[in-house]
This record gives structure tokens, sequence and C-alpha cells, in this order.
């Protein structure tokens, strides 16, 4: 499980920073409790910052119950009119208070067809149930509809030291120890994004030394896991969009990534060949500004990689950390055997009369085999030869007569 999911805060108090944001949404809540009908409340700032955690802490600490709106339920007036309209006019189960949320509202309006801001708004007139919205942007044009009808609560980037200190207590909660100076290197490297600064911290745990030591020197997998999470944790396609084409991760590393996460994420068969299908096209033309170096192309293949982040339907489930790349992972690990197999192929080419490919994958094997079979006797000679006549260095031999 990841570590910002099992630490997800149960109460306002568990949160960090943005203490003055906190006490506005600990006031509507009380307005709720009263029996009041407080303005709609609407959490707005960077990334990471706690805006959705605050809400979902603040209905289970007063015991609301959540209708939380996703752009996979919600598109169009006719449902909103059906679904949310009458939830918020009516009581809960149990004549519980149920708070609607509006989660990264901005980029949900996107989904909206023309009538969905009347039934909103209509709805903001009529409920008899809370509602509250997050938003990245507070001053986007799409939400402008909604400004005088709101009260705000700024969340800002959580400061270095409260984040340190947050670190060190689930570092402890998990029974491991970090570095102080690899702490302020994640920090520095979240700035202020607590789920990052989650992320990174769970690769120290997990990678130790190794990750420690370069820490210093990178920021990619922290690119990478703020990218993914706009892939596959919004189901908009402008966000994903926009974080692919801002990301600094490199794109063939990135397709990488998502290749090998659409499985750990989706888990309907139709959102699972959606997003193959979209990261096909991704990968089609990835390969051809590669080949033809005319990188025009790689538009196309940030279009097709954001894609992915509209096939899930509703049908997402995050049930492990991200996975590091099969691929990838392969190829470090066989790096030092694939450069033995080029280096050898170079040398029979000429012989051979054929191309390196062609002998790594045919003829590489072939030998292998036949020279594992000989007797000492025979590998002696074939030793012999290899030096003499096809100039083959002993550990390039020694490589054809390990039989595979």
């Amino acid at each position: 499980m990841l570590l910002y999911e099992k630490y997800t805060p149960k109460s306002l108090k568990e949160l960090i920073g943005n203490r003055l944001s906190i006490e506005k949404l600990k006031e509507f809540a009380a307005d709720v409790q009263a029996g009041r009908k407080p303005k709609p409340i609407m959490a707005y700032g960077p990334s990471g910052t706690g805006k959705t955690a605050a809400m979902r802490a603040l209905a289970q600490e007063n015991s609301f119950e959540i209708l939380e709106l996703t752009s996979s339920d919600y598109r169009d007036a006719e449902t909103l009119k059906k679904k949310l309209l009458p939830a918020a006019k009516t009581r809960g189960l149990f004549s519980k208070t149920t708070l609607i949320l509006f989660d990264e509202i901005d980029e949900l309006s996107s989904k909206f067809d023309k009538g969905a801001e009347s039934v909103i708004n209509q709805m903001l007139r009529e409920s008899r149930q809370p509602i509250a919205f997050t938003a990245s942007d507070f001053w986007d044009q799409r939400i402008s509809f909604l400004r005088n009808h709101v009260d705000r609560a700024e969340f800002k980037k959580v400061e270095s030291r409260e984040l340190i200190d947050y670190m060190k207590r689930i570092a402890k909660s998990e029974g491991e120890e970090v570095e102080e100076g690899a702490l302020r290197e994640i920090a520095y490297r979240s700035d202020g994004d607590v789920r990052a600064a989650l992320n990174d911290l769970q690769m120290v745990l997990l990678g130790g030394n190794d990750i420690l030591d370069n820490l210093v020197v990178r920021n990619r997998r922290l690119e990478i896991f703020r990218t993914l999470d706009k892939i596959f944790m919004t189901n908009s396609f402008l966000a994903a969009r926009g974080a692919v084409d801002s990301s600094d991760v490199d794109t063939g590393m990135l397709l990488n990534w998502v290749d090998e996460n659409i499985p750990n994420r989706y888990w309907v068969k139709q959102s699972l060949d959606q997003a193959y299908e979209h990261l096909s096209f991704a990968s089609r033309f990835f390969e051809m500004a590669e080949r033809t170096r005319y990188y025009g192309y790689m538009k196309y293949t940030n279009v097709g990689i954001a894609g992915v982040s509209v096939s899930s339907g509703g049908n997402t489930k995050y049930v492990s950390p991200y996975a590091f790349p099969s691929r990838v992972k392969y190829l470090s690990a066989t790096k030092e055997m694939r450069g033995m197999q080029s280096r050898i192929a170079v040398k029979l080419s000429p012989y051979l009369h054929t191309n390196r490919h062609e002998i790594i994958s045919s003829y590489l094997p072939l030998f292998r085999m036949l020279f594992g079979k000989m007797n000492q006797e025979g590998k002696d000679a074939a030793a012999e030869s290899l030096k003499n006549d096809f100039k083959l260095e002993k550990e390039e031999a020694g490589y054809l007569f390990n039989a595979a």
C-alpha cells in the first residue's frame, strides 16, 4: 500500500500545514452541525497539499456521509438532475448529513455539457445538504460561475520543516529511521507536495542507501509519480495532457511506466483495452519520431499517453505502489550480457555475411548449443580458433562455451 494512502488523515487535526484553512473548514462543519446553512466552501491550491484529504477528514470526524463527484459518473445536466439534485434535497441514510463534494471542479467542469452549470447553480440554491469543492486554481475561467457563491480556503505548499517532521513520524511508525539529510532532500524535491514527498519517502524505505546516494542528483522518479498520478487518478484528459507536456520525464521511459502500470490500475477489460489502444497510438508516433528524427510527431505521442487517463470509466484500483517497468529492469540487468553479444556479433559479421541483429538472435544461441555439447578437447580447439581466426577475447569465447 502507498504511504499516502496508508496515512490518509482521519481527522482535520492530522493534516499538516494550512492551519488557517483548516480552521475555516472546522467553522464550516460547526455551522452544519448547528443546523445552519453555510455558504459552500472551496478548498483550492497546488496538488498534494491536502485539499481532498481535508474534505474527507472533515466528513469522517463529523460523521457526515460523503457523496463525491467524479467525471466518469456525472458529465451532463440530465444525470446531475437525476442523481445530485435528489441527494441535495433530502437527508442521508438514517437522517445523516451528506457532504456533497465536487473534487477538482476546475478539471471536472471540462466534462460537463452546456446545461450542467445551471443545474449546479440550482443545487446551490436548493440544497439541504452542505456542499464543498476542491480546485487547483480558484481563478480558472471554467469555474468563474462559482466565485460569488462559495467561501474560499486556500491550501498552500507545506513548509519544509513541517514536512520533515511529518516524514520522521511516518518512518518511525514504519519501524525505520531515515537520515536527516535525506529527509531535507525529499522535502526540497517535493516542493511542498505531501503526496509526492511520501512517494519519495517510500522509495527510500524500500531502497535504502541505493536510493539515498542518488537523491541529490535526481528528480526523475518523483516527476514520474506526479505524472502517473495525473494519468491514472484524475480521469481528466486536459489535466493528464498538461502533466505529460510539462513533465521532464523521458518520453520513452514514461511509455514504459504507463505500460507496466495499466494492469495495476485498471481491472475492467474495456478499460484495459482502451488504455492499451491509446498507448499503442502513442508508441507508434514515438517510434516514427525516433526513426525519422522528425520530433513534431511527439505531440501525438503525448496525446496518446494522456488519452490513457480517460480509459478508466471509474474502474480504477489502488492496490499497490507504481511498479518499476520490468522491461527497463531487464535491460538494466542484462546490459553487460547484451554488450558482450554485440561485440561478438561485430567480430563475426564479416565471416557470416549478415547483420548484427541476426547474429545475436539466431547464430549465437546456435553456437552456444553446439559448443556446449563438445568434449573438452573440442572446446580447446574451438577456443584457439575463435582467438586466432576471429579475434575473440577470452571472455567473449567463454560466453559462447556457456550453454544457454
